[in-house]
């Protein structure tokens, strides 16, 4: 890569960050019903909060943009489709977008999850490799006991990288993978204090957010908190 593709590499990827930053579940709640959905259930600035606390409607749009824009566009942008900044940057800017829904720079680094902006950015890159993230949640949610979505998302998350070697795709899509469970995972423990009530660093408040990303086990009281 040449002096001024490495320029407009690093452009694209701050520019995929700074629409992945736009929150539109603040955005759409504020607009739809003049409620904050960060003073509401998890507190989080995403689709899942926004459909709990205004409508699931309203959140239609928000998901749209976020696939769209926030991941699916600054991919292809980086694809031989258009530019042809190659794989590594095409990785490097989906990431850029989830990281910047996740800690948005308009939003004081607070943000959602980026699911789907994860959703849109691995569309673009790997069509199988999302096929196989998401059947995990599906599969798990459809027909075994256990329904909690945040449960079998941490699973596929955890297993997208074992995904990655066994469907022998490029290397950059298996640390794609692995750059997509870390900021998962750290956006999930560091979503709110780190401490608990009582004021000291809890490990099982560390724990229950990783595993069931929320503070508390019960998702119903937590949503409705």
């Amino acid at each position: 890569m040449d002096t001024s593709d490495l320029g407009i590499a690093i452009a694209l990827i701050v520019g995929a960050y700074l629409v992945g930053s736009i929150p539109m579940s603040y955005l759409v709640g504020q607009l739809a019903s003049g409620v904050d959905i960060r003073e509401r259930g998890s507190g989080n600035i995403g689709a899942s909060n926004l459909t709990a606390q205004v409508g699931a409607k309203w959140a239609v749009p928000v998901v749209i943009f976020d696939i769209g824009a926030k991941g699916l566009l600054p991919v292809l942008v980086a694809s031989e489709k258009v530019l042809d900044l190659g794989i590594g940057v095409e990785a490097a800017a989906g990431l850029a977008g989830i990281a910047g829904h996740n800690w948005s720079v308009y939003s004081g680094f607070h943000g959602g999850r980026g699911m789907a902006t994860m959703f849109g950015a691995t569309l673009a890159l790997n069509l199988p490799l999302l096929i196989v993230y998401g059947s995990v949640p599906a599969l798990g949610v459809l027909f075994t006991p256990w329904k909690d979505s945040a449960v079998w998302f941490l699973i596929a998350m955890t297993l997208m990288p074992v995904w990655a070697i066994l469907l022998n795709l490029p290397s950059e899509l298996f640390w794609f993978s692995v750059a997509f469970a870390v900021i998962t995972a750290a956006k999930r423990m560091t979503s709110n204090s780190l401490r608990d009530s009582s004021g000291t660093i809890s490990r099982r408040l560390l724990w229950t957010r990783l595993v069931f990303d929320r503070d508390i086990v019960n998702r119903e009281n937590w949503i409705e908190q």
